[in-house]
């Protein structure tokens, strides 16, 4: 028996209907042994199972139709991510969900992202991006602070002027790391998504949702899968869309200036570095103090636009994916309700 392609496969449901047409031939004996016997219990057994076998095969070819390439969840998810412009790149087993495509490129994608026509680097880019920097600078900052410059009278060291910054760059490199992370375990979530949704979860929750003794469990099944299938990849739609419209410089321009400035920071510590090592006296101290202190105020700037960008990058990776899980627990919810069956959240009830 051949079926209307599935995504990714088509077994689970062809064991779906086979388990439906056995549930069909108990339930029609049992329905025929309540009366044989005039047993109350066997024909509303069996009038049930009848009656859920029916609502079953009619769930199995709806699912079929609306999952299958070309299916109507397929083409509205699709038409859904292309109404909005959106383009990007992902692996190639998340092509046939645009949504879930555009969400992996939007958070992980090398090349970028576009939406609504304009180009932005993904997430990860961006903070790997000022990671990088930040940790090259750190670096640099480090070598500098070891060097001291033995004059006539004293000796003095660039460790006091340097320790605050070096403080900053510590700190703001371990929320990147953090972001860094969450990012990952997105993208983790996503592909998992992408590869087991339709083609492991649906199947197994329709066939244990023909089960008497798994019906609850089954449609719960089903409604993780429609709902992390196509609920949540949409949300990050919505989370791109959204982020977007209030900043359109934080991830196409934002990171080259803050590199570049603190490049030219960098410089100018090299420079002044330089110029104290060539120095037997204290006489152009003071000019070199000054050139130091003027890269550590351009560096501490470059701090503080990156301050300002965290605010985003965490919205981007922490705030707005919660929402995102909020809305795809209320929908799977909301899912297991129409099959008959509960979400268990436990504590998370209220959602």
């Amino acid at each position: 028996m051949s079926f209307s392609p599935v995504i990714f496969g088509t077994y689970g449901f062809g064991i779906a209907i086979s388990i439906i047409g056995i549930m069909i031939a108990v339930s029609g004996i049992s329905l025929g042994l309540g009366y044989a016997l005039d047993e109350k219990k066997l024909k509303e057994f069996g009038k049930n199972e009848i009656i859920q076998s029916i609502i079953n095969g009619a769930l199995v070819g709806s699912l079929i139709t609306l999952f299958a390439s070309g299916g109507i969840i397929t083409d509205v998810i699709n038409s859904l991510a292309s109404g909005t412009n959106t383009l990007a790149s992902c692996p190639s087993y998340m092509d046939a969900n645009s949504a879930l495509c555009f969400s992996y490129g939007y958070l992980m994608s090398i090349q970028g992202y576009s939406i609504s026509g304009i180009h932005y680097n993904s997430v990860f880019a961006t903070v790997s991006g000022l990671l990088a920097a930040l940790l090259s600078l750190n670096t640099l900052l480090g070598v500098i602070s070891a060097i001291k410059i033995n004059l006539l009278i004293l000796s003095v060291s660039f460790s006091s002027i340097l320790s605050p910054i070096m403080s900053e760059i510590q700190y703001i490199s371990g929320i990147l790391t953090t972001l860094s992370i969450g990012i990952a375990v997105q993208a983790a979530l996503l592909s998992f998504v992408s590869i087991t949704a339709v083609s492991v979860i649906l199947p197994l929750g329709i066939i244990l949702r023909t089960l008497y003794a798994t019906r609850k469990l089954g449609g719960f099944l089903i409604a993780v899968a429609i709902g992390t299938y196509v609920v949540l990849p949409l949300t990050y739609i919505f989370n791109a869309a959204t982020i977007n419209s209030y900043s359109t410089s934080i991830n196409s321009t934002s990171l080259t200036d803050v590199s570049s400035s603190m490049q030219s920071a960098s410089s100018q510590l090299l420079e002044s570095t330089g110029k104290s090592l060539n120095q037997s006296d204290s006489g152009p101290f003071t000019q070199i103090a000054m050139s130091l202190q003027s890269a550590t105020q351009q560096l501490d700037e470059s701090l503080n636009s990156i301050f300002a960008a965290l605010s985003y990058l965490i919205m981007q990776v922490f705030i707005l994916p919660a929402f995102s899980l909020i809305i795809t627990g209320i929908s799977i919810r909301e899912f297991s309700q129409l099959l008959g069956s509960e979400a268990f959240f436990g504590k998370f009830r209220l959602i």
